[in-house]
């Protein structure tokens, strides 16, 4: 368990998931409170992780706390507490690795996004990544610098997505991809969920940003959801040239709840409408595209592992769905 004295500066505010204490745009307020709730339960996760030493108690209490929509959110929340741990304390640097390869493997993916908060959230953090990714499955670090994208463009909206701000330079041009992914997660909630208003956002980075924006939007708009059909589609067209990039996010997100088996009905609207398969079936893209890029990314880092599997995706995506 964390140390008192190093709880304080650790500690998010539930009401850091509200909409208004944020500035965000609440052009619908029933949307934006599902999404808020969303924002809680990783804020919640979060805490019960500091409350609860043993691993498997806290996996077992995350299960039976958050409902199959929320759970992963709250699992998210676990990531950042433990690589706040691994970069705060003395010791080991290792907790957020075991833990995904343990008791939390189910939620790999996502816990290892909560990972970027803590990034973003320690003075120290850009400085320590690269050498805190090779902790990690070169298949899995590459979601560290996509976190810690979205917590600078949830956080800091006005300058990372409002302004467009450029990605630190430390991150390099790879890093600076996944960051941007990042970004274009954190629209879904700064702009909650309006396919207009995401796209008008997006037009305002430099052409070479928009491939991974559109991903990142993509990722959110399977995984968190709470639009209809009518906005998924506006979002397919208004995505335009990098419409492949936009479809090649389900399968990422598909994948997460098919291996944690939280399904979620809003995962299934996303893959049925936009890809007309299931979510199993997208998850299969997903995995598929990983078991062929694992062999090819031995020894080769996470730039490798990230670049293949997202070009696997693309090329999939434009022979099953025919976009160019």
């Amino acid at each position: 368990m964390l140390p008192f004295f190093l709880k304080q500066p650790l500690t998010i505010r539930s009401k850091e998931a509200s909409f208004a204490e944020r500035g965000f745009e609440v052009p619908d307020p029933d949307l934006c409170q599902k999404l808020e709730g969303m924002l809680g339960s990783f804020i919640a996760g979060y805490n019960l992780a500091v409350r609860t030493s043993d691993s498997a108690k806290l996996v077992d209490r995350l299960h039976r706390k958050f409902d199959n929509h929320h759970v992963g959110f709250a699992f998210e929340g676990v990531g950042l507490y433990l690589a706040m741990l691994d970069l705060m304390v003395p010791g080991r640097s290792d907790r957020l690795a075991r833990f995904v390869r343990g008791v939390g493997k189910d939620h790999d993916y996502i816990v290892v996004v909560g990972a970027g908060f803590a990034i973003a959230r320690l003075p120290w953090g850009l400085r320590n990544m690269n050498h805190y990714l090779e902790t990690l499955d070169p298949l899995m670090a590459w979601c560290v610098p996509d976190g810690y994208g979205f917590h600078q463009g949830f956080f800091h909206h006005t300058r990372y997505i409002d302004g467009a701000k450029d990605p630190p330079k430390e991150l390099g041009s790879f890093g600076a991809r996944l960051f941007d992914s990042g970004v274009g997660r954190a629209m879904w909630w700064v702009k909650c969920a309006q396919p207009r208003g995401i796209r008008a956002a997006i037009d305002r980075f430099p052409e070479t940003r928009r491939a991974e924006l559109w991903n990142g939007v993509g990722v959110a708009a399977a995984y968190a959801g709470g639009v209809g059909v009518s906005a998924l589609q506006s979002l397919r067209d208004l995505s335009g040239s990098y419409q492949a990039d936009f479809l090649s996010g389900l399968p990422f997100a598909a994948r997460l709840r098919q291996k944690a088996g939280n399904y979620s009905d809003t995962t299934e609207l996303a893959c049925s409408v936009l890809l007309g398969m299931s979510t199993d079936e997208t998850a299969d893209m997903a995995e598929a595209a990983a078991a062929a890029s694992r062999s090819e990314v031995r020894g080769k880092g996470i730039t490798n592992a990230y670049d293949l599997v997202r070009r696997h995706l693309v090329n999939e995506i434009r022979a099953r769905v025919g976009v160019a």
